[in-house]
């Protein structure tokens, strides 16, 4: 049984979330970062719940979903991994005190708490390659409701599948915005043959503070 964990938060990819483009990061700002990065981590609750079954045709087993994209990802599959993830109720008041008290620290703990949920989903990923390599099987990248041509609509069908509600309190409501917001749901194929994977970002590059091509706003890879 894979557990919710969550690793030191990735200070280069709060600043993609925060909209930087390799401009100067100045210690006044930097210290503020990290003190919103604390509050995150104080306030996170990390849990998720998955379950695997069955794929068949590019389809998961009694769970259709529309679209053209899960469908190549599942193909070669013989199970999928479902997934949701929630940072609780607790991340959610605290950014909600904080848009009071200062507009500033609310948008940077909101991109530091979208981090912290993408890294709850990186470890779990990471936890369930290891599970299904011992296995003799490999693990797809994940692929979440909005991606592609994957309807955003399915987010309530994966968190009904995973009865999310009873078992980490995650609920969708009628236009499909989870609550708590921190929250992701996504679908992984497992298959017998190794799968490309989707490559790391720019947070990932140690020139991302000072890229000359992200100053231009571009990046040098595909």
């Amino acid at each position: 049984m894979i557990e919710a964990r969550m690793t030191d938060l990735n200070y280069n990819e709060i600043l993609m979330y925060l909209g930087h483009r390799g401009q100067e990061v100045t210690p006044e700002v930097e210290a503020q970062i990290r003190a919103c990065m604390a509050e995150v981590r104080k306030y996170a609750a990390p849990r998720l719940v998955y379950s695997r079954l069955p794929v068949e045709n590019g389809a998961v087993r009694g769970l259709p979903m529309e679209g053209e994209d899960i469908r190549a990802l599942l193909e070669p599959c013989q199970e999928a991994v479902l997934l949701a993830v929630t940072l609780g109720s607790q991340i959610e008041q605290a950014l909600m005190r904080r848009e009071v008290t200062d507009m500033a620290d609310a948008v940077i703990m909101d991109s530091c708490a979208s981090v912290a949920v993408e890294n709850v989903c990186d470890c779990f990923e990471e936890d369930m390659r290891e599970l299904v390599a011992a296995e003799g099987l490999f693990l797809t990248s994940r692929f979440s409701p909005g991606y592609g041509d994957l309807p955003l609509d399915t987010q309530r069908r994966l968190c009904e599948a995973l009865n999310t509600v009873r078992r980490i309190g995650l609920t969708v409501t009628e236009n499909y915005i989870m609550v708590p917001r921190k929250s992701v749901t996504a679908v992984m194929g497992i298959s017998a043959e190794p799968q490309k994977l989707r490559t790391r970002g720019c947070e990932a590059c140690g020139m991302f503070l000072h890229c000359p091509y992200r100053k231009r706003g571009i990046v040098c890879h595909e």
